[in-house]
């Protein structure tokens, strides 16, 4: 009589083996997860800086301070005399700077360069760049838009709102 017998793999070994490497792939999928974190009021951007050539230096971001409450906020009037913006078009970086103040951010592509300012309550962006290659930056294009929300706001009211808070802080 022939005993036939049964190629089974043998489960006492294989079943723990796939559990363990089950829970070290989870294991290491949890930790790709959390290795990009930063600390609360920070942020992982790489926002830069102008250096003399013009050209965009990295730095690294300092933790941001929330905005000011306007609510809270207690103050003398300060007078305010509106800039229009289509006054601005075509100006120069410099120009620029002069009448609006030093951006909160600078970031660019090549030789085109968008200054971020920001209130409490919108973002103003301004894109510059050169009429032909080589020449110098100029204003070509703003834009505006609520931080929160989707409510629509016009260039002039956040520009508005940038100037007074640049005049605010001195």
């Amino acid at each position: 009589m022939v005993e036939l017998t049964q190629n089974t793999p043998r489960s006492d070994i294989t079943r723990p083996f796939g559990v363990i490497l089950l829970l070290a792939l989870m294991a290491m999928g949890l930790v790709a997860c959390g290795g990009a974190s930063v600390p609360p009021g920070s942020t992982n951007a790489s926002y830069g800086q102008l250096d003399a050539q013009g050209n965009v230096t990295t730095t690294r971001p300092d933790t941001r301070q929330k905005p000011e409450n306007s609510r809270t906020r207690r103050s003398a009037a300060i007078p305010f005399k509106p800039i229009p913006s289509a006054t601005l078009k075509g100006l120069s970086e410099q120009e620029f700077e002069t009448k609006i103040g030093v951006p909160e951010m600078i970031r660019g592509e090549g030789e085109i360069r968008v200054w971020q300012y920001r209130s409490d309550q919108c973002s103003f962006d301004a894109f510059f760049a050169p009429e032909t290659e080589g020449a110098p930056r100029e204003l070509r294009h703003m834009l505006a838009r609520m931080r929160r929300g989707n409510q629509p706001i016009s260039v002039q009211d956040c520009l508005d709102q940038v100037v007074k808070m640049n005049l605010a802080r001195g």
